[in-house]
């Protein structure tokens, strides 16, 4: 587990003037908490590329130093994540003749790129971002891995390619930021590949980068997420595909469970951690029978169904693990706010990345390294409730004996479930799927209705930008947004292959799982405190295996009515967890939310919340804005909460990132 910051010069002119050269040390001193244990670089002999890396020491820790090269060095590569399985690949590129240099997980990428050229990340599995210099080719690759779990940067500035674990370490390499102000309409932050900067992108999960020296870019896709035909009847037997979930799952997690150093889980209260911990502490007994894992958990005290740590307290002592709990305060999360937004480098829209921000912290004063955690299962197994509406869309034709109604009965079996507790996503569209009444987000997609949700809860409401904002970018979608990211092939599945939930599943895994989950919930904030995060539920053979399983296996419509989601995930692991969990609840991790008369928010509001601080940006409708601030300080309106976060996300970007005051265009204004 690493960082990395590298560039690729392009050729800006027929006589080959003298390449810049790039201030790389500082730029990885920027990223210094991905990687304490040590640095490297590499620079071309003529200057054109540069890699620059820092080391979190997990596996090979003596001798598993980046950047890595081959025999004739005529090939190098830096590599930020974990690649399992690596010993059996290492073996088999040995036996064809690979000389390797290291023990470590990293370096079979470098050889799989000798031996299959671009096929070599088909052979990679785990969780990954990587940069590789073929200076005999003389081009230059960045590769991300399937769903997004490590994440990767790229712009180009000054004719020259900048890629990067982390967008602050663009600054010392003569980046400028600006403000991308389509991208904040329409929250392209979450809603798709852009980030808040102009011109700086996340590369796709599942997508690798090539570069050649006269300024080519091409951005091609290596992988993509598939489900059943929905017509197409199952012919495998409940129970066998209840074991292959079961078998899949096991295999992950022992592979994640490699490590040179201190490993443990963050557990909640849900049965992804839970199992986890479950089939972990049964894997290490098979080999120590003293051996004990080592558990993590968030305490909210006071905060009612918020604080999860008893109920993950129980599920340690069944494990006979470890337990240790950090018990954090709505003050606690407040003081931490602004340093977790400059961590995380986009907008906090709760308290949740705050609250992990920490728990990371903790975890590595306690001299833990490394980590399991659950996320993922719920994209894969339906755990959210906002996917309820997009399941219940159609029939599932492909389950015998599966949940048949028509849709009419479905509406009023829905009807049943209209008191049943809500997540924290927001509430459900019972509606039929007349596509006729839909907006073209949901006519693209056959009906589903997730994206909508998601891109209203996770967005500014459209009254905080200014006219000229709107003028130029048109009125705020971001659900259309999310709609429009995926590929055409998927849409084309969606209308016509793909069950409603699987399609809705898709979206929602291409989006706000690689952009939040995995982002401000993952990576960025593990890694601000040196954590690697390992997520078994995002093994891709797993995830291959349950896409392919019927919906309502997934969400299984029980005899009254109710939705039990993740069914099939609590039939494979129920000899691992708890009667507790295997019978409750799916409960989302959420951090507590304030209220406008806490004496902390109103202090952190009124500092980052000033008409000054909304005017130097430039596209905030900073009257409005001002009201609104008011108007929550003398309520508890939660939805006010959220745009009082996100804008004060902004200003602490703006400010640290030194953005200059976005102007509107010249024809902007005239038509104005």
């Amino acid at each position: 587990m690493c960082g990395f910051c590298s560039y690729f010069h392009f050729d800006t002119s027929s006589q080959h003037q003298e390449l810049p050269n790039l201030d790389l040390d500082t730029a990885l001193q920027y990223i210094h908490h991905r990687g304490p244990d040590s640095r490297g670089k590499f620079i071309s002999p003529d200057g054109r590329c540069g890699l620059g890396h820092v080391r979190l020491s997990i596996i090979d820790l003596a001798g598993g130093q980046q950047p890595l090269s081959n025999p004739s060095g005529s090939i190098q590569s830096v590599v930020n994540g974990e690649l399992y399985d690596f010993e059996r690949i290492r073996t088999e590129l040995q036996a064809k003749g690979h000389n390797f240099s290291t023990k470590s997980d990293s370096e079979i990428a470098l050889h799989l790129y000798e031996e299959y050229d671009l096929g070599f990340l088909d052979h990679l599995r785990g969780e990954f971002a990587l940069n590789i210099y073929d200076a005999k080719k003389n081009r230059f690759i960045a590769a991300r891995d399937r769903y997004g779990i490590k994440p990767l940067y790229y712009t180009v500035s000054n004719g020259t390619l900048l890629v990067a674990s982390e967008i602050k370490s663009f600054i010392p390499m003569g980046w400028k930021a600006e403000w991308d102000i389509d991208s904040i309409v329409n929250n392209g932050v979450i809603s798709d590949m852009r980030t808040c900067f102009k011109g700086v992108y996340k590369l796709p999960p599942a997508h690798y980068l090539v570069a050649t020296s006269s300024g080519s870019i091409e951005i091609r896709q290596y992988w993509d997420a598939d489900y059943p035909d929905k017509n197409i009847k199952e012919t495998r037997t409940v129970e066998e595909m209840v074991q292959g979930v079961h078998d899949r799952l096991f295999e992950a997690i022992r592979y994640r469970l490699r490590a040179d150093v201190p490993l443990g889980i963050y557990l909640s209260g849900g049965i992804d951690s839970s199992c986890i911990a479950g089939i972990a502490s049964k894997m290490l007994k098979e080999t120590n029978p003293d051996a004990k894992l080592r558990t993590f958990s968030i305490s909210f005290a006071g905060s009612g169904d918020l604080d999860e740590s008893i109920i993950a307290e129980r599920t340690a002592q069944f494990c006979n693990a470890e337990f240790k709990k950090l018990s954090l305060t709505e003050e606690d999360l407040l003081a931490s706010f602004e340093d977790s937004v400059w961590y995380v480098e986009q907008p906090q829209v709760n308290l949740n990345g705050v609250g992990k921000f920490l728990l990371s912290r903790f975890v590595r004063d306690q001299g833990c390294k490394v980590v399991l955690t659950g996320e993922g299962s719920d994209e894969h197994f339906g755990g959210y409730a906002f996917f309820h509406d997009d399941y219940l869309r159609e029939v599932d034709h492909a389950t015998p004996g599966g949940f048949g109604a028509l849709i009419e009965e479905k509406l009023a079996i829905r009807s049943k479930l209209s008191g049943a507790k809500k997540d924290v996503i927001g509430s459900f569209v019972n509606t039929k799927s007349d596509l006729s009444k839909m907006d073209s987000s949901r006519k693209m997609v056959n009906g589903v209705n997730t994206h909508s949700i998601l891109g209203n809860v996770f967005a500014l409401k459209d009254e905080s930008f200014s006219d000229a904002a709107i003028s130029q970018c048109g009125f705020p979608a971001p659900g259309l947004a999310m709609a429009e990211s995926i590929n055409g092939m998927a849409r084309y599945k969606a209308n016509n292959k793909w069950h409603p939930l699987h399609t809705a599943m898709y979206i929602e895994n291409h989006t706000l799982l690689p952009n939040y989950l995995c982002s401000a919930l993952g990576d960025r904030s593990e890694m601000a405190h040196s954590i690697e995060a390992r997520t078994p539920f995002l093994d891709h053979h797993l995830c291959e295996y349950v896409n392919n399983l019927p919906p309502s296996l997934k969400i299984k419509t029980e005899d009254d009515g109710s939705l039990n989601e993740k069914w099939v995930l609590k039939e494979a692991v129920k000899p691992y967890i708890t009667d507790e969990i295997y019978n409750r609840t799916k409960h989302p991790y959420v951090a507590p939310s304030s209220n406008g008369r806490n004496p902390m928010v109103v202090e952190l509001i009124n500092k980052l919340i000033t008409r000054e601080n909304l005017d130097n940006m430039g596209w905030v409708n900073s009257e409005k804005f001002i009201h609104n601030r008011d108007a929550y300080l003398e309520s508890d309106d939660q939805i006010l909460f959220r745009d009082m976060l996100i804008m004060m996300s902004y200003v602490i970007l703006s400010k640290r990132f030194n953005i200059a005051t976005w102007n509107a265009p010249e024809s902007i204004v005239a038509a104005r």
